[in-house]
């Protein structure tokens, strides 16, 4: 990043793509919020994440369709958002911002959620008429997709609107921002998705491959115990670390003693049957 005219570096990236079309959303408010306070900025592509804070602060957002599009999309849908996912773990601090998950109404019964998409005033009626939209994805899915996330330790913060999610994403990075006036700070850092280098680089990430354990964790196991092969056969304590639960403990067990089952080719299958 380079800096102004006047000698400043930005605190805040802002993705490009988050710009674009006619539609407001958080982060262009969140643009707004910075130009009224005047907090440097810069707008670029970012390989990881939408919003990337001091301190190692990278912030996801998505709207609530477009979670119900992973669910409901093509076979990669899953994959795809498993990968964004695990991409933001690169940063320090990653948080996924979901937009609107806090004015949907659950239905478990007709199995969908209805995500609203316009509200007006009733001309000279004290009522306020809010349309919404039914997505056939039971509640209980979109649940498990979120606390999917939880588990790789990302921190999912929820919106209203899209006013109220950009006040979210503005008390994040500004109370950073505040939090390192007076010291040596680190600015953003746009990351991408490095090859591994170094031994090190290799233990973080195989350690990093258990549900619930991001790199930062990863770092902290490796600090305790030493090396991977100490961190395996001592899983009972694990929870001595600062987020690190029963839970995280449990799915790294499954994760070891299960026995492997490959999946069948079905199209393979079926050519053997042949012959």
């Amino acid at each position: 990043m380079q800096m102004d005219l006047f000698g400043n570096v930005p605190e805040v990236v802002i993705d490009v793509h988050e710009t674009g079309g006619k539609r407001t959303n958080a982060v262009k408010q969140l643009m707004s919020m910075l130009d009224k306070e005047e907090i440097s900025y810069t707008v670029e592509k970012i390989p990881i994440g939408d919003v990337l804070g001091p301190e190692g602060v990278a912030i996801e957002r998505k709207t609530v369709s477009d979670l119900v599009n992973t669910l409901k999309g093509s076979a990669a849908g899953v994959p795809r958002f498993t990968k964004q996912m695990d991409a933001l773990l690169q940063y320090e601090k990653p948080y996924l911002l979901i937009e609107n998950i806090l004015a949907i109404r659950r239905d478990p019964m007709k199995g969908c959620v209805y995500v609203p998409f316009k509200t007006k005033q009733t001309k000279g009626r004290p009522y306020v008429v809010t349309m919404e939209r039914a997505s056939y994805i039971h509640p209980s899915a979109l649940d498990a997709l979120i606390e999917s996330v939880r588990e790789k330790g990302i921190q999912v913060i929820s919106g209203f609107n899209a006013s109220h999610s950009a006040g979210l994403l503005f008390g994040l990075v500004t109370e950073q921002i505040e939090r390192d006036k007076g010291k040596g700070k680190r600015l953003p850092v746009i990351r991408t998705r490095k090859g591994l280098g170094s031994v090190v680089d290799e233990q973080e990430f195989f350690i990093a491959g258990f549900p619930g354990i991001n790199v930062v964790r990863a770092r902290s196991l490796l600090e305790k115990f030493g090396s991977p092969f100490e961190i395996i056969t001592r899983t009972d304590e694990w929870s001595q670390l600062p987020g690190i639960g029963a839970k995280t403990v449990e799915s790294a067990k499954k994760l070891l003693y299960s026995d492997y089952i490959p999946k069948i080719d079905d199209d393979k299958v079926d050519d053997e049957e042949k012959d």
